[in-house]
C-alpha cells in the first residue's frame, strides 16, 4: 500500500483565496480542526491588519484573536465548511484526501497539500477545482508509510500549563526574548507586567521545561526515523610517553 501527497495550488470564488489577491505579498495561513479554523496573517501593517480583520470578520465569525505572536497576527474563527459548499476542504473531502495542514493563501491563490492512499482519485480530485475556476499541480509523490506524518496534540503539549506560565512564555516571544540576538531581558519583561524578576523568570522556566518534556518524546521519535548509522570510530593506541634520557 502507497501514501500519496499531492501539492497543487487553485483559483476560484472562495473568500480567504480572493482577500489574498487583495492584500499581495502575505501568505495568509490556515489550519482547520475540530470545528475552529485558525488563521495567521505575517504583518505588523496595523492598516493591512485592520483592513484584513475586517474581511475575515465578513468571510467567518471571529471568536479570538491573539497579537502574541511576535510577526504575525492570529485570528480563530469558528468553521467556515458549512458557510462555503466550496470550501477546499468539502471539495477533497469528497473523495477522502486527508489535508496537511497548513492551507496558505497568496496571491490570489489557495496553495493545499494533501494525503491519499487512492492515487487515481487525484483525477477526480483536479476535475472538481478546475469546475470550480483553475487548478495546478505542484507536486505529487509517493511517500514511505514510515514516513508516514504524525500529529502532535496541542492538549499533550500545553495542558500542564498554568494560565501565568503560558503568559510568561507568550509575552517572552512577542517581546523578542527568544529573538537571536535577544531583544529584551526577563526583568524588563517583568517590570512591564509589574512583577519581581524572579517570579517571571520562575514562570518561564516552568512553563519551558514543561513544554520540553513533553516535546522530548516526539522528538526522540523523529531522531529515530532520521537517525543514519554513525561512522565506526577506530581504537586507537595512545603511545607512552618517553622517559627522560638520563644523559642530560
Amino acid at each position: 500500500m502507497a501514501l500519496w501527497e499531492v501539492s497543487f495550488r487553485a483559483q476560484y470564488d472562495y473568500p480567504f483565496i480572493q482577500m489574498s489577491a487583495r492584500h499581495p505579498g502575505i501568505p495568509i495561513s490556515m489550519w482547520c480542526i475540530w470545528g475552529r479554523e485558525l488563521l495567521q496573517v505575517p504583518t505588523q501593517d496595523e492598516r493591512e491588519l485592520a483592513a484584513i480583520a475586517k474581511e475575515i470578520g465578513k468571510a467567518g465569525r471571529v471568536i479570538d484573536k491573539w497579537i502574541e505572536a511576535q510577526e504575525a497576527r492570529i485570528f480563530m474563527l469558528r468553521c467556515t465548511c458549512d458557510l462555503y459548499e466550496k470550501s477546499p476542504w468539502n471539495v477533497w473531502g469528497n473523495y477522502e484526501f486527508v489535508d496537511a495542514p497548513p492551507a496558505v493563501y497568496q496571491d490570489g491563490w489557495g496553495y493545499f497539500r494533501v494525503l491519499s492512499f487512492e492515487q487515481e482519485q487525484t483525477k477526480e480530485l483536479f476535475r472538481d477545482f478546475n469546475a470550480l475556476g483553475r487548478a495546478e499541480l505542484i507536486r505529487k509523490r509517493e511517500i514511505p508509510l514510515n514516513f508516514l506524518p504524525s500529529s502532535v496534540w496541542v492538549n499533550s503539549l500545553f495542558a500542564d500549563l498554568t494560565g501565568k506560565q503560558m503568559d510568561a512564555l507568550l509575552k517572552a516571544h512577542r517581546y523578542g526574548y527568544y529573538a537571536s540576538p535577544r531583544e529584551v531581558t526577563t526583568e524588563s519583561i517583568a517590570r512591564s507586567l509589574g512583577v519581581s524578576r524572579s517570579t517571571y523568570e520562575e514562570h518561564l522556566r516552568k512553563a519551558e521545561n514543561r513544554i520540553m518534556a513533553s516535546l522530548i518524546p516526539y522528538l526522540q521519535l523523529f531522531a529515530a526515523a532520521e537517525k543514519r548509522p554513525e561512522p565506526v570510530l577506530e581504537k586507537t593506541t595512545v603511545p607512552a610517553p618517553e622517559a627522560e634520557s638520563s644523559d642530560a
